[in-house]
């Protein structure tokens, strides 16, 4: 309850029902940074409250798994859903520890058969991590997940990584120039693993295509604050369901303070970030691989002012169980220019990278005649890249 500061220093919980948070929830850390701890709920309502796992300044910095479990038949909190972390007029916050780089390319070609990779930079990825290396051919499923088995520092600014086993796909990686214009034409390699992990429970989640989600809703301009970095997100998104999805900021309005930067989605069941009816969102130097639908989603073509940056899309997959326009996906789904893209990396897709789908007037919750983004002005777009999709790097 309001008042209330309830400290979660405990390895493990038993499996729990709905928690609501009025006062505030704040996940400790173990002082080993490799120390496991589970916390297991169907339902994680944060409303007038605060929940905490690290903070900007003092991250998450052991080993936490957050699970959420539920089926298509239990009980709905109203508007937010089951196996949902729900924010209302809340603060969310979620850190892990920082990552660096969260992404980055081949200093080399690695053929099909090989086991080794030479990074174009230094990482400080760890053995046991999962690593995603996108397609460079004509199919963007041809992306690859592997386990990092080893890691050769003997040139630090250029690591070489022994994985689990061999490529079954040919990873470009060359700089090329055509008249004037010099190409990186490397491929990306994404680190999937992170110490804090959201997720839908493994049991179910990838059978039933019913994941988690993190849903967050209040009516009002800066009414919540939902603050995301360095987390890890699996089994999210629940298909068939419309607004399910794995990070939503639903109809808020301006949201100055929130932001998603430096995570990774990965294996979702129905899209990875959705903007409905918000503005002024940071999603920065985030990782989605294997995501079904749109990845990152504008959604009602009245969005404007946010900031879309050195974002990457690995392996976008058509869906039959979401909206019509997911059975021709896009990367990046932008159905109102007055946003920034700024060197986002759109690496496979089923059909799009990025897709200018602009309407005649916004549409949905926000519906509005006076609202036509087929004649509003661009805000930006410089220094993306498309390659490997299905049919266009850039539709408009």
């Amino acid at each position: 309850p309001h008042g209330l500061n309830l400290y979660v220093d405990v390895d493990r919980t038993d499996m729990l029902n709905a928690i609501i948070v009025e006062g505030s929830i704040i996940f400790a850390p173990h002082t080993d940074p490799n120390h496991q701890r589970t916390f297991d709920a169907h339902y994680i309502f944060v409303r007038n409250g605060t929940m905490e796992v690290g903070t900007e300044e003092f991250p998450y910095t052991s080993k936490l798994t957050i699970t959420m479990h539920s089926d298509l038949l239990d009980p709905y909190l109203p508007i937010y859903g089951n196996k949902v972390i729900g924010c209302r007029y809340c603060t969310l916050d979620m850190h892990g520890i920082r990552r660096q780089p969260v992404w980055s390319m081949l200093e080399k070609t690695a053929e099909a058969g090989d086991i080794k990779i030479t990074m174009q930079e230094a990482v400080d990825w760890k053995v046991g991590e999962l690593i995603g290396v996108a397609s460079t051919d004509y199919n963007g499923r041809h992306s690859e997940k592997r386990t990092i088995m080893g890691i050769d520092r003997t040139d630090p600014k250029k690591p070489i990584i022994t994985m689990d086993k061999e490529f079954e796909w040919k990873h470009f990686a060359m700089t090329q120039t055509y008249g004037n214009s010099t190409i990186d034409m490397r491929a990306e390699v994404a680190l999937l693993s992170r110490n804090v992990v959201v997720r839908g429970d493994p049991e179910t989640s990838a059978l039933n295509q019913y994941g988690a989600t993190i849903f967050l809703h209040s009516v009002g301009d800066n009414s919540l604050v939902a603050r995301l970095n360095n987390i890890e997100m699996t089994q999210m998104g629940q298909a068939f369901k419309v607004g399910r999805y794995a990070v939503h900021f639903h109809m808020i309005g301006a949201v100055h303070k929130s932001y998603a930067k430096n995570c990774v989605t990965h294996e979702g069941n129905n899209r990875a970030y959705t903007i409905h009816g918000t503005h002024y969102l940071r999603l920065d130097n985030n990782v989605a691989y294997h995501v079904k639908g749109h990845n990152i989603f504008i959604e009602d073509a009245a969005e404007t002012k946010n900031y879309i940056s050195n974002n990457l899309i690995i392996k976008t997959v058509r869906s039959m169980s979401l909206l019509n326009t997911d059975q021709s996906p896009a990367g990046f789904w932008i159905t109102h220019p007055d946003n920034a893209f700024i060197n986002n990396h759109a690496a496979g897709s089923d059909r799009y990278g990025f897709w200018y789908d602009l309407q005649d007037h916004a549409m949905g919750p926000s519906a509005n005649i006076n609202i036509c983004s087929k004649n509003a002005r661009v805000g930006e777009f410089r220094d993306n890249s498309a390659h490997s999709n299905g049919r266009y790097g850039l539709r408009i």
